[in-house]
């Protein structure tokens, strides 16, 4: 006998929850899997919930279960997709999933960027902060990226090329060595800043799948990109510019020491959506 639509999203609701954090996250991604094996809306699994699906797309849904179960593979790059600043980005495992914390990250630069002004985004990964800033401004301002990763600066051209985006994604290159030289009036930056000593507390679908290089900072200093920042980041920054960054949790007065001693002005710490210390602004 066939199962039917409605009898397929409960089983993917009741297997998911074994590797989410709630059943509205169980449910959510039940809804993704439909969506993307069968194009079938949620509103569907109510108003057509009896349909018989044939066992050949039940075998795909199974497959793609089993991958996202047994492989902990994350949703996001089953699927291809992660949703950021309200935009849908292609991501792979070569670049970081976009976090919803980082989405505080760009409205605290889209208050300080003003029409005219230059922007350097260094680390951008799949090009979500440049990308969102971009989308948002359009050309009144003239966005630049970096990063390191070849393959990520890749995922983030798809990324343009599909949003309709004008970002200058330089050469893969460490730090600001891509843009040397150049000078901008905001830096903004998310770099790798996880504790290695953390990795038995991480889920498997970060630990297994997402980039290390992107996780961790080189060697134990959880600071190494932060230092670097305050050290090197002068050079490429108009009078009158500030440095915003992304810290760890508890991490933000450390980062400011180091700041203050480069002799940064008006170096702050910030709260994110859930009242934690997760980001520092520093002004040339």
């Amino acid at each position: 006998m066939s199962q039917t639509l409605q009898d397929i999203h409960q089983i993917l609701r009741e297997q998911l929850r074994a590797v989410t954090v709630s059943p509205a996250q169980a449910t959510a991604e039940a809804d993704l899997i439909l969506e993307a094996v069968l194009h079938t809306l949620p509103a569907t699994v109510v108003t057509d919930g009896h349909r018989p699906i044939p066992e050949s797309q039940c075998q795909l849904l199974w497959n793609f279960l089993e991958q996202r179960i047994q492989k902990r593979i994350p949703i996001q790059y089953l699927l291809h997709k992660a949703f950021f600043y309200g935009l849908p980005f292609y991501v792979n495992p070569h670049v970081l999933i976009p976090r919803p914390e980082t989405e505080l990250l760009v409205e605290k630069a889209l208050a300080f960027i003003k029409p005219g002004m230059s922007v350097l985004d260094v680390g951008t990964g799949p090009g979500t902060i440049a990308i969102a800033l971009s989308h948002k401004l359009g050309d009144s301002v003239r966005i630049t990226a970096v990063d390191v990763s070849e393959p990520a600066l890749k995922v983030a051209k798809i990324n343009q090329k599909t949003l309709n985006t004008s970002v200058n994604f330089r050469p893969a290159g460490d730090l600001f060595a891509p843009v040397d030289g150049e000078r901008f009036d905001l830096i903004v930056s998310n770099p790798p800043y996880i504790d290695e000593a953390l990795k038995p507390t991480l889920e498997p679908e970060v630990l297994w799948h997402e980039p290390s290089g992107a996780l961790f900072p080189p060697g134990e200093d959880v600071y190494y990109f932060y230092k670097r920042l305050a050290q090197e980041g002068k050079p490429f920054l108009n009078a009158g510019g500030r440095m915003l960054m992304e810290t760890g949790a508890g991490m933000t007065p450390g980062v400011c020491q180091f700041f203050l001693a480069a002799g940064y002005k008006n170096v702050t710490a910030m709260r994110d959506y859930a009242d934690l210390d997760r980001m520092v602004s520093a002004d040339f």
